[in-house]
């Protein structure tokens, strides 16, 4: 940023335009250097064409009357026409340019036959190139003793062109150069050890006022450096492309990176919210000059910089002012180095207005004043740190006073709190032995509605299990009835063939028995007789069949953890519904491969119980004759087995799916159930470790899917 305000007014100075003879350096003495600036002559090629030959005929030269020529930012290519006179023994003397950012410079000598040597330099020349490895650009002026030569210089930039010439021998011109990189060394070194003690101090402290210090002071050095050619020279010289463009970019990292530590060092941002949001403006500008700089559009690039750092330096020096004036501790530090660096850059300018005299003061009083900003910004960081050290020390005994204060406060209070909390411990006793009353008494009454809940449903149970049996017995014990009259039959018969005895007529009494047999009809009795005997067969199996389904529902004694077949419990309940399920419905079973399973069978017996039984209410709510279907489905996976159980009913209406398994919830008529059905299926499912879900739509039926772990991870008690 600082680099741009080196020239705010020397870029409009104007060389004076008439015809005039060229002027003639005469150098007589080897012990000292000669300022060529005001014994020059200037021609400006705006259109970059001209030929050696050409700008060495024109009469369009203007004499230079500045001792360092100025001729601005601008795409034109320049001329400079010196003439000078050895009078000295010495057969080369060097012709010292100190501008070392200019991008193309090319000298001229005029040879015998109307030909022209010449010689390059500049930033588009790769470093390792030049005769003399110094960031200035020297040249070998080749004179004999007492002769006069003309030279020309050819020079084109995309940054400010100035012209500080100066003619001497090699060992002046080493001196001059040996003095500018010893006062660079130093610049440079204060400023490494700036950022390293910074830098540390950030990574100890994590506090990013010390991190944006240390991008500005980056920013500082490298633009600093850059003008004297450091950069160049020590740190890429081989790339000419990144030697022209860091001097726009280290101006650019330099002002946003001050920005960026001015609005964190003085808190602009709640000090200032007006001119913090202005600070926005001033990076865009920064971008914008960069882009252009990267597609080389050099001369608005370079306005665009300098102007922002203008208005920058305006915005950075207005805010710390009136933050300064709000008694801000930390904007005192900032204003005395903004100060002290902007005064470096005025006297700088002055130099170049010859309104200070041309010495190493003058000539580095930028460098100096950014140095002296450097350190003064360190030290403001130091005294916030203090500052905010003390802030902390205050706060810290504001607090323990306030502790103090609140300790009395305390033991005033825990008095009248121990009171208190004695007073609500009593009431906190009291109600605790009543909501324990209360809840004993809730769990005994939920105890006999469980149990009112089991017994309404083991009568409904037993009323269609005696239904069952009921059918085979009463068949059984007609078909006895047929069976005795037969046997009764038999017998009367027997009788008959016992009176036939020794010294009877046999034939007489095979005429009675006949006559028997055919009154009696034996030998349909002996037919139908097999026939009573096969139906009280089949009547005493069914009967044995129910009594074996209600046994493996009930699993009496086995209310313990084992492995058992949940098809035969599926069997076993359809068993004792067959009852309810006879002429209304139809059962279809989709038995899949299931393996068995660790469970508790009469509890999960009770759960299928109460789905099937809720589906057959369901089915005959519906009235739809003898249309009724449940589909039972059954598979499994690795982990898990599962059992589907799906009515065409009446379904669930949605706004009840999410209660269908809160206990006492029920959509039955009062006298029906008491809504504890699903709520003791999903307790018992849980306690497998497994879940219950449901989907239904209302008409069109429920799905229930039960999904139960293979091997319970924990046995319940």
């Amino acid at each position: 940023m600082t680099r741009h305000l080196l020239f705010l007014f020397a870029s409009f100075l104007l060389f004076p335009g008439s015809s005039f003879s060229q002027k003639t350096v005469t150098f007589q003495d080897i012990h000292s250097c000669i300022d060529l600036g005001g014994s020059v002559s200037i021609l400006e090629d705006q259109s970059g064409t001209l030929t050696p030959e050409q700008a060495w005929a024109s009469e369009q030269y203007k004499p230079s009357t500045q001792r360092i020529p100025n001729m601005g930012i601008s795409n034109s290519t320049f001329w400079v026409k010196l003439r000078v006179v050895n009078a000295t023994s010495l057969k080369d003397p060097l012709l010292l340019l100190e501008q070392p950012t200019l991008d193309k410079v090319t000298l001229y000598s005029w040879l015998p036959g109307n030909s022209f040597s010449e010689t390059t330099l500049g930033e588009v020349v790769p470093f390792s190139k030049r005769e003399f490895k110094v960031p200035d650009y020297i040249f070998r002026l080749h004179i004999p003793e007492n002769e006069t030569a003309t030279y020309l210089l050819k020079i084109r930039s995309s940054d400010q062109i100035q012209l500080p010439l100066v003619l001497g021998s090699i060992d002046k011109v080493d001196e001059i150069t040996s003095q500018k990189n010893l006062y660079s060394g130093i610049y440079f070194g204060i400023l490494l050890v700036m950022v390293i003690y910074n830098l540390f101090i950030f990574f100890s402290v994590r506090d990013r006022n010390y991190l944006y210090y240390v991008v500005y002071t980056i920013g500082v050095a490298g633009t600093q450096i850059g003008l004297q050619g450091q950069t160049f020279q020590f740190f890429w010289p081989n790339s000419p492309w990144i030697a022209i463009h860091s001097e726009f970019f280290f101006p650019a990292l330099s002002g946003a990176a001050g920005l960026a530590f001015l609005r964190v060092f003085l808190r602009s941002k709640e000090h200032t919210p007006r001119l913090y949001k202005f600070s926005f403006v001033l990076y865009a500008l920064y971008i914008v000059g960069l882009g252009l700089s990267l597609f080389d559009v050099f001369k608005a690039s370079y306005l665009i910089i300098e102007v922002t750092a203008m208005l920058v330096s305006g915005f950075l020096l207005t805010e710390a002012i009136i933050i300064y004036r709000m008694g801000y501790r930390p904007a005192k530090f900032f204003l005395i180095a903004w100060t002290t660096f902007l005064t470096g850059i005025f006297i700088f300018i002055l130099k170049d207005f010859e309104v200070f005299p041309y010495n190493t003061f003058t000539r580095y009083t930028m460098p100096i004043g950014s140095a002296l900003e450097v350190m003064l910004l360190s030290f403001g960081l130091a005294d916030r740190i203090n500052s905010l050290k003390k802030e902390k020390e205050e706060s810290q005994a504001k607090a323990l006073s306030a502790l103090k204060e609140n300790e009395k406060i305390v033991k005033g209070q825990n008095v009248m709190l121990e009171t208190k909390v004695k007073e609500r411990t009593n009431e906190l006793e009291l109600s605790n032995k009543e909501l324990n009353s209360t809840y004993n008494h809730l769990k005994e009454t939920q105890s006999q509605l469980v149990d009112a809940e089991k017994m309404a449903s083991l009568g409904q149970l037993t009323a269609g299990i005696a239904h069952e049996i009921n059918n085979p017995i009463n068949f059984v014990k007609s078909n006895i009835k047929s069976i005795k009259k037969t046997v009764d039959e038999i017998k009367l018969m027997l009788n008959k063939y016992a009176e036939i005895k020794p010294g009877t007529l046999p034939d007489e009494k095979l005429k009675e028995i006949n006559a028997l047999a055919t009154k009696l009809d034996l030998s349909y009795s002996l037919t139908e007789i097999d026939d009573l005997v096969l139906g009280v067969d089949d009547g005493a199996s069914r009967t044995a069949e129910i009594v074996k389904g209600l046994r493996t529902f009930s699993r009496l004694g086995e209310d313990v953890l084992k492995t058992c077949d949940i098809h035969e419990g599926l069997d076993s309940t359809l068993i004792l519904l067959n009852s309810e399920i006879k002429g209304t419905t139809k059962i279809e079973k989709k038995y899949g491969s299931l393996s068995q399973i660790e469970c508790y069978p009469g509890k999960l017996n009770q759960v299928f119980m109460n789905l099937l039984n809720n589906a057959l209410q369901s089915i005959n709510e519906k009235n739809i004759g003898g249309n009724g279907l449940i589909q039972i489905t059954t598979w499994q996976d690795e982990q898990m087995a599962y059992i589907s159980i799906q009515d065409n009913g009446i379904g669930i209406k949605e706004e009840n799916l999410g209660k269908v398994f809160e206990p006492f919830f029920t959509t039955k008529t009062i006298g029906q159930g008491m809504g504890l059905g699903l709520s003791i299926a999903y307790s018992i499912i849980e306690k497998h470790g497994g879940k219950i879900s449901v989907k239904s739509e209302a008409g069109k039926g429920a799905l229930f899917t039960i999904s139960l772990p293979k091997q319970p991870p924990i046995a319940a008690s």
